[in-house]
């Protein structure tokens, strides 16, 4: 028999648009359409048939029936469903438990339990809880129970799943009792007895209004009993989404196939004991439906023929009626090379659809990343629009704040932890944000690049110093920071502490005034900054729950970021601004409701049409595989599949469709859909190839909006600039630099272009040589003259940990280079004894000067000398420290290592502070590796005597070659005789013009 109140709106049709004008035909008054309630499968859908209804009326007033979600798919449902459902004071049943709360119990349970022969991490812990929340989600869906669990035969599974299956066994079987002791409920378990207790009370005693149960798929059990219940009330109805009405002989195998996108609405059908003919048409708009949706559904139907009667292909050829090119009409297959250019082409797409009066246009994509692409492109035309399908918590700003927040001080404000989470646009601290960014970037410069101050804010403050910059750092920084510092470092921190102390400290950071006694930022100034905004909103429930909810849960500070992380990754916001007239960016689960317009005049682009977005990826499921769960009636791991085909289907039947997806993605290739995969065998085998539409106008627009482009190779750069800026003075070591890489010099001394130390160097060998130097500076200053005495050895090493105390923190400091000093500095002793008897005086450090004549004037030459030793025979020995590697004979001999030559004319001539002229005995390197097998070593590769004249005398030709006007600073000339560090070759993009194609190699 016939049932007259269950109804399919057919796919390609505009599903909110059609159901708000059925609905108000349906009630045939302004005031029973008043009285009528609406039930929807979420929040979302309420809103866009809300939309639908305005849209129809064009702003006319009027009254709309109450619109309620009943949860069925998504996350929407939060257990606050309406009073309708008996939910109301009086009710029998406890309230329901958060989400937060029920995570942290269940965590709770797990920690007792090892998995895989360990215990797990409360991180670990409070992730696992998360993926057994909704496994029991999903038994409270599925109708299953413990008792159903405690049925399976764990003799069937491996070892690790009956491991799983006993855990499972005993937490489903604690959990009633730990939510007891709560005196709450499960929102889903909540949920449900709600529903079957209206739907027996409908049952008894049948209302009067009109109900409409819309867009349903019935994949909850309590749902599917309402909708059989609302089927046979005397004024309520089914409408269902997009149900295939003509499947035919495919019916029985649709049934068996769970990634059909009929499967579920046939699991329906057979709880309902209707068929798929018994279902009657939607009476919608009065539009008349274009020939191509009903041909474009007879297409689908058979891309979409079950695997198990997929031979049926090889007779569509013969088939009758015969699918013809009218199914694909309007439709258009674009791939292209990557996901940049797949965005650019979907945006013209959407700006073409704008220059046709009353046309609208949306994308559907699960790719998030794709969306945010679109939405960039279009900011070109000043098309402002957000992605519908919102955006995850921890990418939103008060998200990335508070991660940033925690990292900070979990890692004691290292330098780059301090830096991100002081230089985010949220953080002011008390005073106007452009003055609070001036000063954190001075501090930066000051003493965050480079070594390590020391650890925490004390020694940062401690090194300023700048007494404006310490009194900032101090007040606007440390002080807005103690409190959460104070309940990081207590002994047993919870999870309601720490979130307390998060959200104090985020809210002093974010405030642009201080409090009234000036001792800190004013906190409720900072939480309206904070919290604003839908995301603002979403982060500050997440607080509040962690805050009531954490109250018992006891945690290790260091593992509060990654559960923060992982909480923040898990709530996602939707945009809460007023969306575009005429232009859409959707996720799947939106667009099953969007309220377009008209057929005739609405595009669809299906975007990123590739196997993991259509269909998504299987859910992991660390709990029961795929046996196991069918043994507990729990749909397969693969059941989205079947809804991403539903929705694939509802939108390609539309008029105008354009699938796109790239055939790369980060350079790796891609695999298209499966369902594209499977048009392409059904069109071929209808004949029909050469009447798809692969794109060619939208590529063409691409190919004018975005023309391919040459490059052109860089060339080695030759500045020549003018003579007046020409450097005049130069230090021993950039002569070398001069010689090599003229490029350099004019990059730094003509443009003046300083490089900037890294944020928190590592202790690299350039540092470990500062320090080295440092210390044999300070011995060699304290023991000038006559011999040493016993405790020399450990007069260096008292010098050395006076140096290295800044940074003996860091483990490569510590055991590495510290042990390879003190190896050093045994060796040095040994070896200052020996020299001691000859010497006269010894000088460390000490600045000298020289003057070479050129054609533009005088150069000024400057050096610093490690060491100088000064014989009673008047002679000079000059000395340098090398921790690193000697200069070799070779690249001394051809001129290009040049800094002990230098240092030895100033000697010779006299140019060292107030020290006297004399002849060079000897230019030595000291090579102090520290290493045990040779600690340290004297090498003297000048072979030859020192010729101060021949030195001289070079170093006039180069000066007085530069300061010819046509003599340009070419880079690098002689690529294997370069300086050991080149600071400026990223600016000479030598790689390019060196190395050509193979300059990454």
């Amino acid at each position: 028999m016939t049932s007259p109140s269950v109804y399919s709106i057919d796919a390609g049709m505009p599903f909110a648009r059609e159901l708000a004008v059925g609905i108000a035909k349906l009630a045939d008054s302004p005031e029973r359409l008043a009285r009528g309630l609406v039930l929807l499968p979420s929040r979302r859908a309420a809103r866009a048939l809300q939309a639908a209804f305005l849209d129809g009326v064009e702003g006319v007033p009027m009254l709309l029936p109450r619109m309620l979600p009943v949860g069925d798919f998504g996350n929407d449902d939060d257990g606050r469903l309406s009073p309708f459902l008996g939910d109301d004071a009086g009710s029998d049943l406890p309230p329901p438990i958060s989400k937060i709360r029920r995570q942290i119990c269940l965590a709770k349970l797990l920690r007792h339990f090892p998995l895989g022969g360990q215990y797990p991490t409360q991180p670990q812990a409070m992730r696992l809880a998360d993926s057994l929340g909704q496994l029991l989600d999903q038994l409270y869906n599925a109708d299953a129970s413990a008792e159903q669990l405690r049925d399976l035969l764990p003799d069937q599974f491996s070892a690790h799943w009956q491991d799983i299956l006993t855990l499972l066994g005993i937490l489903i079987e604690r959990w009633p009792d730990v939510l007891a002791q709560e005196g709450l409920i499960d929102v889903v378990d909540r949920r449900n007895r709600l529903l079957r207790r209206r739907a027996k009370q409908w049952r008894d005693q049948p209302p009067d209004q009109l109900i409409v149960i819309a867009g349903s798929t019935g994949s909850i059990a309590a749902t599917r009993e309402l909708i059989g219940v609302v089927a046979n009330l005397p004024d309520g109805h089914i409408v269902l989404p997009g149900l295939d009405r003509h499947a035919g002989d495919q019916w029985s195998a649709i049934c068996e196939d769970s990634g059909h996108p009929q499967h579920q609405l046939a699991q329906l059908l057979a709880y309902l004991e209707i068929t798929p003919d018994a279902v009657q048409d939607w009476t919608g708009s009065a539009d008349q439906i274009p020939p191509e949706l009903p041909a474009r559904r007879d297409l689908m139907r058979e891309v979409f023929r079950p695997a198990a009667i997929s031979g049926g292909w090889q007779r569509l050829g013969d088939a009758s009626p015969m699918i013809n090119r009218t199914a694909l009409a309007g439709l258009k297959v674009i791939t292209v090379r990557d996901r940049r250019e797949e965005a650019n082409l979907i945006a013209l797409s959407l700006r073409e659809a704008l220059e046709k009066p009353n046309q609208t246009a949306a994308m559907i994509t699960p790719d998030r990343q794709l969306a945010e692409l679109v939405i960039a492109d279009l900011r070109r035309w000043d098309i402002v629009i957000e992605d519908s399908a919102g955006k995850r918590l921890s990418l939103c700003p008060p998200g990335r704040f508070l991660s940033l927040l925690c990292d900070a001080v979990d890692a004691n404000f290292a330098p780059l932890r301090l830096l991100s989470l002081l230089k985010h646009p949220y953080c002011a601290g008390g005073m106007n944000p452009i003055q609070f960014r001036h000063f954190v970037d001075q501090i930066e410069l000051a003493v965050l690049r480079g070594p390590r101050p020391g650890d925490g804010l004390p020694a940062i403050a401690a090194a300023l110093d700048d007494a404006e910059l310490c009194h900032f750092f101090e007040t606007h920084v440390i002080a807005n920071l103690a409190a959460l510092i104070d309940c990081w470092q207590v002994p047993n921190p919870t999870l309601a502490t720490l979130a307390d102390g998060i959200a104090d400290a985020a809210e002093r950071l974010c405030a642009t005034v201080m409090d009234s006694n000036g001792a800190g930022a004013d906190r409720g100034a900072g939480a309206i900054e904070l919290w604003k905004n839908a995301d603002g909103m979403a982060a500050s429930d997440l607080f509040r729950s962690l805050a009531a909810d954490g109250r018992d849960s006891a945690i290790d500070a260091g593992d509060m970021p990654q559960i923060l992380r992982e909480l923040l990754e898990d709530i996602n916001v939707h945009p809460f601004g007023t969306p575009h007239p005429r232009l859409a960016i959707l996720g799947a689960v939106e667009a099953r409701m969007h309220p377009a317009r008209a057929v005739d005049a609405h595009r669809l682009i299906l975007a990123g049409f590739n196997e993991g977005n259509w269909p998504p990826r299987p859910d992991v499921d660390p709990w029961m595989n795929s046996a196991m769960r069918a043994a507990v009636g729990l749909p397969p791991k693969n059941w989205r599949s079947g809804l991403s085909a539903h929705d694939v289907y509802m939108a390609i039947c539309s008029k105008d469709i354009i699938v796109t997806r790239a055939d790369k993605e980060a350079g790796t290739p891609t695999t298209k859909s499966r369902w594209l995969q499977r048009m392409e065998v059904v069109v071929n085998a209808l004949g029909l190839n050469d009447n798809i539409d692969d794109g060619a106008i939208e590529k063409a627009w691409l190919a004018k909006f975005e023309p391919k482009t040459i490059p052109q190779p860089a060339v080695r750069p030759s500045p020549c600039p003018p003579l007046a800026s020409r450097p005049r003075q130069f230090s021993a070591t950039e002569i070398d630099i001069w010689i090599t890489d003229p490029y350099a010099i004019y990059a730094k001394k003509i443009l003046r272009l300083k490089p900037l130390d890294d944020i928190d160097r590592s202790a690299d060998a350039a540092l470990c040589g500062i320090l080295f130097h440092d210390a044999l500076a300070d011995f060699s200053k304290a023991n000038a003259t006559g011999q040493l005495g016993e405790d020399a050895l450990q007069q260096l090493l008292d010098f050395g940990k006076t140096h290295f105390a800044s940074q003996i923190g860091q483990p490569s400091i510590r055991y590495f280079w510290w042990t390879r000093f003190e190896a050093m500095a045994a060796w040095f002793i040994e070896n200052e004894h020996r020299r001691r008897d000859d010497l006269q005086s010894i000088y460390a450090e000490i600045n000298g000067v020289i003057f070479l004549q050129a054609a533009q004037g005088p150069v000024r030459l400057t050096a610093r000398a490690d060491r100088l030793e000064y014989y009673k025979d008047g002679e000079w020995t000059i000395v340098d420290y090398k921790t690193g590697t000697v200069p070799s004979g070779s690249l001394i001999k051809k001129g290009v290592r040049n800094q002990l030559a230098v240092e030895g004319l100033i000697a010779f001539d006299g140019g060292f502070e107030s020290l006297p002229a004399g002849e060079i005995r000897s230019l030595e390197y000291w090579q102090l590796s520290g290493k045990k097998s040779a600690p340290g070593e004297i090498k003297m590769p000048f072979a030859d005597l020192f010729d101060a004249d021949e030195v001289r005398d070079r170093l006039e030709r180069l000066a007085n070659y530069f300061d010819q006007a046509n003599t340009p600073y070419p880079s690098e000339l002689d690529p294997i005789n370069v300086p050991p560090f080149k600071p400026y070759q990223h600016l000479s993009r030598s790689r390019e013009w060196l190395y050509g194609d193979n300059a990454d190699e």
